[in-house]
Parts: structure tokens; C-alpha cells; sequence
């Protein structure tokens, strides 16, 4: 898309009620670069993702935080995957981690607190698969960040939220300064409403959720609806299947741990990361020629040109 100002592919969603994320909005959200910056100007970011089934899901994320602009980012991984990961990855630094069957092991979850003491920003999920050793690091993560007082940014995503889902009173276990980023079945695994009442009121559904846990929420899917504790919200005028693949949620959520690395805020940085996300679909689009070739790898490509966009506008 040569324009900056995107003229987004359904525009027919009712936004009365929340504020459109626009190249207007956003813009004022890109961190800037100075010439004379460093590594460490960027943020530090901890991903913890991956299993030996789903190494893509772990890659995508590691791979968009990178391209989002954040100075460092460390990847916690099972150690099966750390070869495949790291021979097609140059950037990233790695802690391998115990795993059993390809997922992380209860072990795991003994050594995570010493990774997490110097980073900036946190995502958790992507990849990760279900099983005692990833419940046992998810919830010794949330335990280290409520006990501390950083107030750490942790971004929540993928199988992070569905093993939450199996907790009670799961909202009590997080610390603040989360970002959920759920689709319409794993909002429904979080709340136990169906499926079509989510999507029959988005807007509404995830505001109101949004006060009730006290957290900042992403409800994905066509027009996107972002909402923060305070009941402010937010939302996405682009729908296309051109983000119907399998990954594109990995993407997202490399997106989102990255801005958060670089200072913006829970509602800043899903803003921003959802416009620069979805322009670069649809440039990825217009390479490719087809939304059904289009892939999430299409869209890491894109980021540059979605980020330069905007950052010739300041």
C-alpha cells in the first residue's frame, strides 16, 4: 500500500461507541530513534513460547518482536527446539530450557526467575502446547510478577490463555499490567460465554470484561476491539482473510511485547501494534497478489514498510 493513510478493506463496522485506530491515532505512538541510541535504548524482551509441535508459532513471534524494533530479545524455549530456532534466527538470545515430550518440563519453571529479572517486557503462550510443565511455568511467572515490584508488562497469548482458563478465579492470579490478547474461543474458554453471543457484541462484551478483570484486552478477529480497564475502547476498521492463516496471532503478539519493551502502554501498544499488524497484511497482500498466499512470514517482511510509514509523519 503506497498510502500511509490506509484505506482499510471494511469500513462498515459501527465504531460509535469507540475510537478508530487510524494512521492519525498511531502515529503519535512510534517510539522514535535517535542516532545516538544503543541496544539497550529499546527494551529488553523476554519471549517464553514454542514446542517441538509448534516451533513456527514461536519463531513468528520471536521473529515480528525483532522486526518491531526492540534493542534485545531472549527467547526461553524447550531445548529440543533451540537448534531449529536459533540456525534460522541470528538476532535472538537463547535459554534453552528442561522439556519432556517436546514441551517444557516442571523443571523448567525452577530456572525461569533468573531470566526474568533485567527484561523489559514479557509474552507468554505462543506455541507452548498444554501440559504440567507449561502450567507450572505460566503460573510461577505470574507468581514472580505479582510478588515483585517492577510491574513488568506481560503480554498473555495462545495456550498461556487457554491453561488459564482452567483455574479458578483465574483474573485473580494476574498481576497488573497485562495484555490478553484472546480470539473469539479462547474468550470463550476465559468466560464461559458461547461463541456467537461473543461475536453477536464484541464491542460491548470486551469492555465490560475488560473492567471486571482489570486487565487490557484484545479481542481479535475481523474489526479487532481493544479495550483497558477504565472502559476506554478501541477498535480496528480492517476485515480480510488475508489474516486467516494460522501464525498471524504469533505475529501480533511479537508486535505487542516489542512496544511494550520500548515504554508505550498496554492501550498504546496493542493500538499501535494492531494498525502496524494490519498494514502489513494488506502491503503483504498486494506483494503476493492473493490473501490465500499470503502468509504470517509475508507480513514480518512488511513491518518496515508499515513502522516507515509512520515515522515519516513525525
Amino acid at each position: 500500500m503506497t498510502n500511509c493513510v490506509a484505506d482499510w478493506y471494511n469500513r462498515s463496522v459501527n465504531i460509535e461507541s469507540a475510537s478508530e485506530i487510524d494512521f492519525y491515532l498511531v502515529k503519535q505512538f512510534l517510539p522514535r530513534r535517535p542516532d545516538d541510541s544503543n541496544k539497550g535504548s529499546f527494551g529488553k524482551v523476554l519471549i517464553i513460547a514454542g514446542s517441538t509441535r509448534y516451533i513456527g508459532a514461536a519463531s513468528l513471534a520471536i521473529r515480528a518482536s525483532l522486526r518491531s524494533g526492540a534493542g534485545l530479545v531472549y527467547a526461553a524455549i524447550p531445548e529440543p527446539i533451540q537448534i531449529a530456532l536459533a540456525s534460522g534466527i541470528a538476532e535472538a538470545i537463547w535459554y534453552p530450557l528442561p522439556a519432556e515430550k517436546g514441551r517444557f518440563s516442571p523443571e523448567a519453571a525452577r530456572l525461569l526467575p533468573a531470566l526474568l529479572e533485567d527484561k523489559n517486557a514479557i509474552l507468554i503462550g505462543p506455541g507452548l502446547g498444554q501440559s504440567k510443565g507449561t502450567k507450572n511455568l505460566l503460573l510461577t511467572l505470574l507468581n514472580w510478577i505479582g510478588s515483585s515490584q517492577t510491574k513488568i508488562p506481560l503480554v498473555i497469548d495462545a495456550d498461556a490463555l487457554n491453561l488459564l482458563s482452567q483455574e479458578a478465579d483465574w483474573p485473580a492470579l494476574l498481576p497488573p499490567n497485562c495484555l490478553l490478547t484472546p480470539h473469539p474461543g479462547e474468550f470463550s474458554r476465559l468466560t464461559g460465554l458461547a461463541i456467537e453471543k461473543i461475536q453477536a457484541d464484541r464491542l460491548n462484551i470486551a469492555k465490560n470484561y475488560a473492567v471486571n478483570w482489570q486487565q487490557t484486552l484484545i479481542l481479535k478477529g475481523a474489526n479487532s476491539v481493544l479495550a483497558d480497564p477504565q472502559g476506554n475502547c478501541r477498535i480496528l476498521p480492517f476485515a480480510n482473510s488475508v489474516l486467516a492463516h494460522g501464525g498471524t496471532g504469533d505475529v501480533l503478539s511479537g508486535i505487542l511485547v516489542s512496544l511494550l519493551a520500548q515504554g508505550l502502554s498496554p492501550f498504546d501498544a496493542a493500538s499501535l501494534a494492531l494498525w502496524l499488524h494490519a498494514w502489513a497484511a494488506g502491503d503483504a497482500l498486494e506483494a503476493v497478489g492473493h490473501p490465500a498466499a499470503t502468509l504470517p512470514s509475508d507480513i514480518i517482511q512488511h513491518l518496515g514498510k508499515a513502522i516507515n510509514c509512520l515515522s515519516r509523519s513525525q
